[in-house]
């Protein structure tokens, strides 16, 4: 049957769209973000939604990464095989789980990307540790994001040099030891009872 004039452009440019989505498709990848577990004395539930918009928002920027977010509280976790067992249930091809600690003037994000269809131990290359006070870690969730989907999408993320890697770990370990000791003196002043009048 031959297509009226007006209608033969469409006929013929709805096979490559159809295509050009298909192929789209094919090379998204979905990734489950989880609720974070939060080690903090306050404002739990409220770094734990702000922890996860802003991870679900940079993420979803990231071109090729569809995002599906897990906002149960108790689908947070730090367990690999309970990550991946939320994760397929969402039906997701990828799980972005973790923790965060908060002490004294320091911050913590402990962030483990894996796949959801390969159980056993994590890929050393999923683990994505950030550091420092707290106003310092919120523009370090760009890098992260950065880091999660090029793991996702099967790239190498480009490494430092071996040294200038070491300098920033031992850099980042000092912060959060004087972090501790800030917060372990201040417990134990507050912890004194008050001295007796003469």
């Amino acid at each position: 049957m031959r297509l009226p004039a007006p209608l033969a452009p469409l006929a013929l440019a709805l096979p490559l769209a159809l295509a050009a989505s298909g192929s789209g498709a094919e090379e998204r990848k979905s990734i489950a973000i989880l609720p974070v577990v939060v080690h903090a004395l306050e404002q739990q539930r409220y770094l734990r939604d702000g922890l996860a918009d802003m991870l679900a928002s940079r993420l979803g920027q990231q071109s090729g990464i569809g995002v599906i977010r897990v906002d149960d509280p108790e689908r947070a976790t730090v367990d690999p095989e309970a990550a991946r067992e939320t994760a397929r249930a969402a039906g997701a091809q990828w799980v972005l789980f973790g923790s965060f600690t908060r002490f004294g003037e320091g911050a913590s994000l402990d962030m483990h990307c894996l796949p959801v269809a390969a159980p056993g131990q994590p890929d050393p290359r999923s683990i994505f540790v950030q550091t420092g006070k707290l106003s310092e870690l919120i523009p370090r969730l760009d890098g992260l994001a950065e880091r999660v989907a090029l793991h996702v999408r099967g790239r190498a993320a480009p490494k430092a040099a071996a040294g200038e890697s070491a300098t920033r770990e031992v850099d980042e370990l000092r912060k959060r030891l004087e972090a501790l000791e800030r917060w372990a003196a201040a417990t134990a002043a507050a912890s004194e009872p008050p001295a007796e009048a003469p």
